[in-house]
């Protein structure tokens, strides 16, 4: 089972910056079907806010199985968050800020198997990751787990600290972000990742269709696939990466 760890899906109306994308179920399930591709992660889009009415809401329509991480950006009551787990959520998205106001969430959150999905970079965040860590969160650092890709990877002490903290840890980190990270950077980065964690630490997502007005392109869904294949030429790997690892994280088996 090849599964895509980051999919959108949204209703037209509901796209407030461009490019005006097609984010309908049917069309996103359509391509992943053609691309081999069996299970699919919604990931809520940040232009839908706090409100993950629309992620539940195209799930339902979804005939391939998902999984879903809806954001965690304000305080929720346990009770809300059962819910959201017996509607197919798997874990949560969230920007590493002050975890305080969301403290009780949180451990809502633990209680009920969430894992966090964190966006952006983490530099000058790294007491946060390791106090989510040492309270027994699952964490997935999405997009390489960097903010930007300025820096060569060979010399980078960012990706440095990432891959000494997801070393050993429940951490895992998506190779994601076509058109928004240069190649070279992210063939470099992908090795450095493979070699020091391994593909049991690393996910595949395509971010189909991209939703970021920073996208200067729009690639098709099997482009994204392509990429994979470039960053991991190695084919048992690649086939860890969108088998197993992500499998068994998202709860597909």
């Amino acid at each position: 089972m090849r599964i895509d760890c980051e999919v959108h899906a949204f209703r037209l109306k509901s796209r407030q910056a461009a490019p005006i994308i097609d984010g309908s179920m049917e069309t996103l399930e359509g391509a992943a079907r053609e691309s081999k591709i069996a299970g699919l992660v919604l990931v809520q889009p940040a232009f839908l806010n706090d409100d993950p009415a629309d992620l539940f809401a195209q799930a339902s329509q979804v005939r391939m199985p998902v999984r879903l991480i809806p954001l965690l950006v304000q305080p929720l009551a346990p009770e809300v968050l059962e819910e959201w787990a017996r509607s197919g959520a798997v874990g949560l998205t969230l920007t590493l800020t002050d975890q305080g106001p969301l403290a009780e969430s949180l451990e809502a959150a633990l209680r009920l198997g969430l894992h966090l999905e964190v966006s952006g970079g983490f530099e000058g965040r790294e007491h946060l990751v390791e106090r989510l860590l040492a309270d027994g969160h699952r964490l997935v650092f999405r997009g390489f787990g960097l903010a930007d890709s300025a820096r060569d990877p060979a010399w980078d002490p960012r990706l440095a600290r990432l891959l000494a903290l997801a070393k050993g840890a429940e951490v895992w980190v998506k190779l994601s972000g076509i058109g928004r990270v240069a190649d070279g950077w992210a063939r470099a980065a992908a090795a450095s990742m493979l070699q020091e964690l391994g593909p049991k630490q690393l996910l595949w997502g395509s971010e189909w269709p991209h939703v970021a007005a920073a996208h200067a392109y729009a690639p098709s869904y099997a482009q994204t696939l392509e990429w994979l294949e470039e960053l991991v030429p190695d084919e048992d790997a690649r086939a860890r990466i969108l088998g197993e690892t992500p499998a068994a994280l998202y709860r597909f088996r």
